[in-house]
């Protein structure tokens, strides 16, 4: 039913612009499919140095074109 709403609508599409992206840069370049690790803080940790990682390509290849 939210997504049927106007604002539900336009929170759904800003989605698909601002984070499914980031995913699918993460699958094809780091070749990250899914987590092997159990827990919470394994799983924020694993994440957050693939985050880390994604960040320093796009900042490599903003530094290197420039």
């Amino acid at each position: 039913q939210a997504l049927l709403s106007p604002q539900g609508r336009q929170i759904f599409a800003q989605r698909k612009i601002d984070v499914e992206p980031v995913f699918g840069q993460i699958k094809a370049c780091l070749g990250y499919k899914r987590c092997n690790l159990r827990g919470k803080r394994q799983v924020r940790i694993d994440m957050g140095l693939v985050l880390m990682a994604n960040n320093l390509l796009k900042y490599n290849k903003r530094t290197t074109q420039n």
